[in-house]
């Protein structure tokens, strides 16, 4: 596929551009290889960036949520953690301040525009420019393809694909006829599956991955021992 190269070890981070790490959703244990490759590229200094404004706080509340990824990282050597749920008004600089940042799931849409009104698009995007390590995870995930709509929400750092997070063998049908009639191209990934997006590439780090490009599937391979 043009512009996309599948390689089947993860690489190192490079200058210049940050490091992405996606992941289609799931448990923690499903997560695992997605975390560990998390924590292994986040910065030696400053806690990490916790936003989970994507999800519906009255169904789980953001406390919850925090508490969550702190067990989900901490068997990782990850112990310092800052939450924030209010994204208007922050600078590239204060961010530059953590050594990662960590975007969990709920609605993808709603996480878009709460993005998007308040700049912070802007602001994550120059920090990705400077070499900060992002993970995006299913809603967090989205937010860094092609948005469906087309519209200026979309940070579009995936080679224009679109995400589709939670993907289910029932759902190949309905993408391969989207794809094909729209000539566009997805990245899909199942509960479990995660990708390193870095340096124009995308490989796999775990679980099921896919891409459909103008209605053909490929099946990414699992990377090799």
């Amino acid at each position: 596929m043009r512009g996309l190269f599948i390689c089947t070890c993860l690489m190192e981070r490079c200058g210049g551009m940050g490091t992405l790490i996606l992941s289609g959703g799931g448990s923690a244990g499903q997560n695992e290889k997605a975390h560990g490759a998390f924590a292994e590229r986040l910065g030696q200094k400053g806690p990490l960036l916790y936003i989970p404004v994507a999800g519906d706080p009255e169904q789980r509340p953001h406390a919850e949520s925090f508490r969550y990824i702190k067990r989900c990282l901490k068997p990782y050597g990850v112990d310092q953690f800052e939450m924030w749920t209010e994204l208007n008004n922050h600078s590239l600089e204060e961010i530059q301040a953590f050594s990662g940042v960590y975007i969990s799931g709920g609605c993808s849409l709603k996480l878009r525009r709460l993005m998007h009104v308040s700049g912070f698009d802007r602001v994550l995007l120059d920090y990705y420019k400077q070499g900060g390590v992002i993970f995006g995870q299913s809603a967090g995930a989205m937010l860094f393809g092609k948005a469906l709509s087309g519209g200026e929400e979309a940070l579009n750092l995936v080679e224009d694909y679109r995400i589709w997070c939670h993907y289910k063998p029932e759902n190949e049908n309905e993408i391969v006829r989207v794809t094909k009639k729209d000539r566009l191209q997805i990245l899909a990934m199942e509960n479990g599956g995660s990708v390193l997006v870095s340096d124009r590439r995308i490989e796999k780090i775990s679980g099921g991955i896919y891409t459909f490009n103008r209605g053909k599937k490929n099946i990414i391979a699992e990377p090799s021992q």
